[in-house]
């Protein structure tokens, strides 16, 4: 099974070319890197992929799942880690956690057992009460891997994220972009 498959995948606005008819595969436990100028589609890639754009024609498949079809599929399937920093910096690193595992229907017990293991994998264990203003640019980046991994997702898009390598050496999830 591959962790993602795209086929033709294109994006427009208005005219404008953002993605144009790209086709890859990626198996499964395999790290992938999508390289390219600023501009050249990355991100749109990666929208399209985890169901925030529509594609404008092509397909995308993630985990198996139809990235127009079967959209809640995917999304459940999926981590992101996006461009920009999506924290609540007036939360504590364990509670950002707690509450994104919330928000993926994850059980209190669960929670709470998950959120000890992605924060010792990102190594922030020392640092999980500390408000998450109080953390540096790396925490943070680390931390929202940890946020992108709390539900154990089948592919994690990393989208500009500087730790893949990181992630890659300490034994991540497949598909990571």
């Amino acid at each position: 099974m591959y962790a993602i498959r795209v086929n033709n995948l294109t994006k427009k606005f208005n005219g404008l070319v953002a993605v144009n008819s790209i086709t890859f595969s990626i198996e499964t436990g395999e790290l992938f890197g999508l390289l390219g100028p600023n501009g050249a589609g990355k991100t749109t890639t990666i929208n399209m992929l985890s169901t925030l754009l529509k594609p404008t024609s092509g397909t995308g498949e993630v985990a198996g799942f139809d990235v127009v079809k079967n959209k809640d599929d995917v999304r459940r399937s999926i981590g992101v880690v996006f461009q920009e920093p999506a924290l609540d910096t007036k939360l504590t690193g364990r509670e950002n956690l707690e509450f994104h595992a919330m928000m993926y229907g994850i059980s209190k017990e669960v929670r709470k057992k998950r959120t000890k293991e992605v924060l010792n994998l990102v190594d922030l264990t020392d640092k999980e009460n500390v408000l998450v203003e109080n953390y540096s640019g790396g925490m943070k980046r680390r931390l929202e891997i940890a946020r992108g991994l709390i539900h154990r997702p089948k592919v994690l898009f990393l989208d500009e994220n500087p730790h893949w390598a990181w992630m890659h050496r300490r034994g991540g999830t497949s598909g990571i972009i």
